[in-house]
């Protein structure tokens, strides 16, 4: 079971880890409007790409079903681990 819990939390890592990616390439409001100054998250190099494949609702998308995953697995890995403590599994 003590295998488990380190699977868990190795995916735990990458849904972090691709969390952080996602959202570093995200185009942040200020640049959504005509005043931004394109800098960006990556200086300005992210927010061109993302607008011209037109891939920022996709972005947005997958950031709420990644979040939603890290959110879960956080959960089992509590519960998990809560059991292995106590012993009943």
């Amino acid at each position: 079971m003590q295998i488990l819990l380190y699977v868990l939390i190795g995916i735990q890592a990458l849904a972090a880890l691709g969390l952080i990616g996602i959202i570093a390439i995200q185009t942040t409001k200020s640049e959504q409007g005509a005043s931004g100054m394109g800098w960006g998250t990556i200086g300005g190099q992210a927010s061109t790409s993302v607008h011209k494949f037109g891939l920022d609702s996709q972005l947005t998308r997958l950031t709420g079903w990644l979040a939603v995953g890290f959110f879960v697995l956080s959960l089992v890995v509590a519960f998990v681990e809560a059991r292995l403590k106590t012993g009943s599994i």
